[in-house]
């Protein structure tokens, strides 16, 4: 095939070719998708295999929106449990899922026969690379279309779901990290000989408190109107913490470092960064007037 033709899936049910355009290979991905889940996430496995498991519950209803039959959405479900494994286990695997069809017997506990029938009721919606291998059950197959569903890409999805609750975790560690730095600048005005240090910091803290009066950012509304702001403040108040903490208690007895505070990963900073260097905005509206 073609490196630069549209990959097309076609359906054998009653002889007929149904033709799916606007795919150029049998592991594509939406760029969306890509940076939450494919080769461009940052995020550990604790943080990935949630995001794989709600863009399978999101292609479930797109298949059932599409007609299929029970037996179709049960093998789609092995389907989708199978390729959550490989695309953990290489992210370059994009949509792709490569099995057999005596694999899906063997974990559904169905004759082969009744596997390659669910998979026919199957074909018309997925990408297949080979036709006449698919037909004998070996395989390999791309589920973008169920991935975007009417032009709708899940990986809007993902990015709305990981950035939403990455903001509700951290407005409560950021507010928290705010009256450490007050708390500890009004401290640190009686450290001798860090006069100079104090004053240094004391601007900068001003300096934030300023450029955040009257904006929302510790919200998934403020946060989603301006990610990269977002990102920004946690990088800023982040180096203020630990500056702070480092000079009233340099022997760590008190408040701990800024990223041990928040259970901070450097993988979930990365991601942060990532979405909003893409500028990719969250819708507001939702949420709006809730603080979280």
């Amino acid at each position: 095939m073609d490196a630069d033709s549209p990959l097309h899936t076609i359906s054998v049910i009653d002889g007929r070719a149904l033709q799916m355009t606007g795919f150029k290979d049998i592991s594509a991905m939406s760029p969306q998708l890509q940076l939450m889940i494919g080769t461009g996430s940052h995020l550990d496995p604790a943080e990935l295999d949630p995001l794989i498991m709600l863009a399978s519950l999101t292609v479930m209803p797109n298949a059932a929106r599409a007609g299929l039959d029970d037996d179709a959405l049960t093998t789609l479900s092995l389907l989708l449990m199978v390729w959550a494994r490989q695309l953990r286990d290489n992210p370059d695997n994009g949509g792709l899922v490569k099995t057999t069809a005596e694999d899906l017997a063997d974990l559904s506990g169905w004759p082969v026969e009744r596997v390659l029938t669910s998979l026919q009721a199957l074909a018309p919606h997925i990408l297949i690379d080979d036709v006449a291998l698919f037909a004998e059950g070996d395989l390999e197959i791309g589920l973008a279309p169920l991935l975007h569903q009417d032009g709708a890409d899940c990986g809007d999805l993902l990015i709305r779901y990981w950035t939403a609750h990455y903001v509700m975790r951290m407005g409560p560690k950021l507010e928290a990290a705010e009256e450490t730095v007050a708390g500890g600048l009004t401290r640190a005005k009686d450290l001798a000989g860090a006069g100079e240090r104090v004053a240094r910091l004391k601007a900068r803290w001003d300096a934030y408190r300023a450029q955040r009066e009257g904006v929302a950012h510790y919200t998934v509304y403020g946060a989603g109107a301006d990610l990269a702001a977002f990102v920004d403040d946690v990088s800023t108040l982040e180096a203020l913490h630990d500056a702070v903490v480092g000079l009233i208690d340099p022997a760590s007895h008190g408040p701990r470092p800024f990223a041990q505070e928040c259970g901070l990963l450097p993988c979930t900073k990365l991601q942060a960064l990532a979405i909003s260097a893409a500028e990719l905005k969250l819708n507001p509206v939702e949420a709006k007037g809730v603080r979280h």
